[in-house]
């Protein structure tokens, strides 16, 4: 059940905005299957993760080949694919999108995992509202699978963004994951724009200007673990100023599950490395010990936005008040929904 409450934006036009409520069933949800489309499932998610770590021992291959056999019809062979990933315009794979996410095989993903997503704020209001919104995701884990099904879901969903989701509501990535040959072609189906502060504010100043941002970061993965759920949010603040400064309002998104569909090697170094790179650099394995996910639920709840007003120029008051009420409203999100699958029943999510 929900309150209708008639608010106006900052802008010219109104909005309707709704208190939100804890909703008892799933927006959307894909728990029967067949074991047939369970294993499709399995093969097309593990695609990503495999091109993860694929990608860069390729690219590490054909280095060292050069160096030893530089004239070997091999060496040429590996670099092919390279070849063809550096002079592929992004536009053709944004054209592709729509397409490969919306064919059987990938329509099979959320079923895999038995996923649900439980919407506060609609996929229609986030298009239809008017204002532009930075819907902050957590955790970020070492592949955001959860991710991945609701892109797929949307994708295909008549309520959904469809093939619209790649100009209205991209990911922001590291500009690392932008320029990392085969990496961004594949990762690129769901749209990414380079996370830098610049791009962003350029992206808010224009209608359609939503975004997603893993506001933590690939370091939460070192924070987690099977019995503990964190998230790095406490020095992270710039979105909080970048959405006071445009006008434009800040949802929370809890993606249960992300953190244990793959295990990590979480080793001190590693973090500061993966940190400095913009990716995980880190051992992970998932079912079989190999990296491919392992069939646990994965529950994707969005909450409500914020309410933000805009300020050109916001004081370090207000922007530790707002930073204070998405720490609140963060918890609150992941209270409410963490008891809809067993692995999250008695976890308390940390913030560091």
């Amino acid at each position: 059940v929900r309150k209708l409450q008639r608010t106006h934006a900052h802008t010219s036009c109104e909005i309707v905005d709704l208190t939100a409520m804890v909703l008892d069933t799933p927006t959307r949800s894909f728990t029967s299957s067949s074991c047939c489309e369970r294993l499709v499932g399995f093969f097309a998610a593990s695609i990503f993760s495999v091109v993860y770590v694929a990608a860069p021992l390729h690219v590490v291959a054909a280095i060292l080949c050069t160096l030893r056999w530089p004239f070997w019809w091999g060496t040429w062979l590996l670099h092919a694919p390279l070849i063809v990933s550096f002079v592929l315009p992004e536009r053709v794979v944004e054209l592709c999108s729509h397409t490969l996410l919306t064919c059987w095989p990938m329509q099979q993903i959320p079923k895999y995992f038995a996923y649900e997503e439980y919407h506060e704020t609609t996929d229609s209001e986030l298009r239809t509202s008017g204002k532009n919104f930075i819907i902050g995701a957590h955790p970020h884990g070492v592949f955001s699978f959860a991710g991945v099904c609701a892109a797929v879901v949307t994708h295909a969903a008549s309520d959904g963004f469809g093939a619209n989701l790649y100009k209205e509501a991209p990911t922001a990535a590291a500009s690392v994951i932008k320029r990392f040959p085969i990496l961004k072609d594949v990762l690129g189906v769901f749209g990414v724009i380079d996370a830098g502060s610049k791009t962003l504010s350029r992206r808010l100043a224009k209608p359609h200007g939503s975004f997603v941002l893993y506001i933590g970061g690939m370091i939460e993965l070192f924070r987690s673990s099977p019995k503990r759920e964190a998230v790095f949010l406490k020095g992270r603040k710039g979105f909080i100023k970048l959405a006071l400064r445009s006008g434009a309002d800040v949802i929370p998104i809890y993606m249960f599950g992300n953190t244990t569909v793959l295990a990590a090697l979480t080793w001190g170094p590693l973090a500061s490395l993966s940190r400095t790179l913009g990716v995980s650099v880190t051992f992970f394995w998932g079912r079989f010990g190999l990296p491919v996910p392992k069939p646990v639920q994965l529950i994707y709840a969005r909450g409500r936005p914020l309410g933000m007003p805009r300020m050109e120029n916001p004081s370090d008051e207000d922007i530790e008040k707002w930073h204070a009420i998405y720490c609140e409203k963060l918890k609150e999100l992941f209270d409410a929904y963490k008891g809809r699958t067993s692995d999250y029943k008695h976890k308390e999510l940390f913030i560091e």
